[in-house]
């Protein structure tokens, strides 16, 4: 059955008028019929006339009605419509919805129900083509055919066969990737069609197979010279949602990335456990230990659907180089989870390998503070996609972005401007007003002093003037604010100043 906020839509589309009465818009509609003597009432039924029903109803302007059936004493609920197409073409447009409905539902059900049988991919995806007649693939996210239609193995182009194996051709990915058609796979929730300037004389419907919102593959159908109907769209919509259930059912998403806990890594990262006996011991059934240290890396493509983020090898290879470290793809990004006995340091000897992966990949990571308490890891993830995200912002050439050096800025970004802006030390603003004034360089000068560790000869060097320049500055400084410079808590204060500055400008 198809619900009746989705008829009206389709016939205001197609017929061009407008609903004047309020309905039911959830009510279940399974027949359509025309107003007659004869007519039962059936409260699923939606009934149409050119004129208005013998039954008592609201005086109107318009006399063609749809009506559903409700209780007595009033048995219609009219809806008024401001043109008048005919009952007639008005039935059989509805007829031709509810029996398109009627087709989309045994088929799903049918699908479902060799997906339940545990018959595997390859049944269903078989008797998916039976009532398409188009050939079909299901490919994961680095384009290896997980499983091919009768039609599509016979196909000419575009698959290279390795023993019992299909492959989709590197010409052909390179197609997908050119044309953005993956993007669109990556971004679109339901399927698409597209005919592409490599292949203009074939029409290809597209849809992305998902698992905790991941994208780990897609179905593809070849129309040929066809064009994509509503009902190819929904039916291949549908077959992406089964073969998501199938691939989890057997862990194909999982052990093709050699992934076992991914979905387990998910959870914790969403903040859904709170016991952390429970959490031990899930990861102990998942051959990973429980350690004492931990930390979160957010690892970002600046071509965030590129499958290189699902690449095995890589993935691998960046896991090897931190012992019982887990990763997943999750929301577009790659989470590494370091967990480890002893401290975590995150010096340059120990994250040389991660920068040298990151390089390779063309990818920026986002570097969380070392932690021990397991319960707050979604706060720490949330620190290091802050800290991806912040490190951008101040550093965009960076490769590598640490939340221990961009905690001020954390802490910034959720506070109001005017609050922060209050915040500046009010030394800062007479610096800033008498260089202004006239024409001093004040704020550089204490600026350099406090960027360059309060080392004077470094400062001097960076101002390009000599040291006895620098120190006049300094003296004048003091005598006008009447501090001395040696006071670390105002220093502190001035440096805190500066970082607000720069986060509000």
């Amino acid at each position: 059955m198809i619900r009746l906020k989705q008829i009206i839509q389709k016939v205001v589309e197609h017929f061009q008028f407008i609903v004047m009465d309020d309905y039911d818009t959830e009510l279940l509609i399974h027949q359509v019929e025309i107003v007659s003597a004869k007519t039962i009432y059936d409260e699923n039924t939606l009934y149409l006339s050119d004129t208005v029903p013998v039954h008592p109803l609201p005086a109107a302007d318009t006399v063609c009605y749809l009506m559903t059936a409700e209780p007595d004493p009033s048995p219609f609920l009219p809806i008024r419509i401001t043109k008048q197409p005919p009952a007639r073409e008005l039935y059989c447009f509805i007829h031709g919805l509810l029996k398109l409905e009627a087709l989309i539902e045994n088929q799903s059900n049918r699908l479902y129900h060799v997906l339940y049988r545990g018959k595997g991919l390859k049944d269903v995806v078989a008797l998916a083509e039976s009532f398409f007649g188009y050939p079909i693939s299901v490919c994961d996210a680095s384009y290896n055919m997980i499983e091919t239609s009768p039609l599509m193995r016979k196909m000419t182009y575009g698959l290279e066969q390795s023993q019992s194996r299909i492959y989709l051709a590197d010409v052909e990915v390179e197609s997908l990737k050119r044309t953005q058609v993956v993007e669109q796979i990556y971004r679109s929730s339901s399927a698409f069609s597209v005919r592409t300037v490599d292949h203009p004389d074939n029409l290809w419907v597209f849809c992305g197979i998902r698992i905790q919102n991941v994208m780990t593959g897609y179905v593809a159908v070849c129309m040929g010279d066809m064009e994509a109907t509503d009902y190819i769209l929904r039916m291949t919509t549908i077959l992406a949602d089964i073969c998501s259930i199938e691939m989890q059912k057997h862990d194909f998403f999982i052990t093709r990335t050699g992934m076992k806990y991914e979905n387990f890594l998910i959870d914790l990262l969403e903040g859904r456990f709170t016991d952390v006996n429970m959490i031990s011991s899930r990861l102990e059934l998942l051959d990973r230990k429980f350690c004492k240290f931990f930390c979160l890396i957010v690892l970002s493509c600046t071509e965030p659907h590129n499958s290189d983020l699902f690449n095995k090898r890589q993935m691998t290879a960046l896991r090897a180089s931190y012992p019982n470290s887990m990763s997943v793809v999750y929301q577009d990004n790659v989470v590494l989870f370091l967990n480890q006995n002893e401290p975590i340091r995150l010096s340059e000897a120990f994250t040389g390998k991660l920068l040298e992966f990151s390089q390779l990949n063309h990818m920026k990571a986002g570097i969380s503070q070392p932690f021990v308490d397991i319960l707050k890891i979604h706060d720490f993830y949330l620190q290091a996609v802050n800290a991806l995200q912040l490190g951008e912002q101040a550093q965009p050439n960076a490769i590598l972005h640490f939340a221990s050096d961009l905690l001020p800025q954390y802490l910034f970004q959720n506070a109001a401007a005017v609050g922060l802006s209050v915040g500046i030390h009010h030394h800062i603003y007479h610096l800033q007003g008498y260089d202004q004034e006239f024409h001093t360089e004040f704020i550089p000068t204490l600026r350099a002093y406090l960027d360059h560790d309060r080392n004077a000869t470094k400062a001097a060097a960076a101002l390009h003037i000599h040291r006895s320049t620098f120190f006049y500055r300094i003296k004048k400084i003091e005598e006008l604010l009447e501090i001395s410079i040696t006071d670390s808590h105002l220093l502190f204060l001035y440096e805190l100043s500066f970082m607000i500055w720069d986060y509000l400008c």
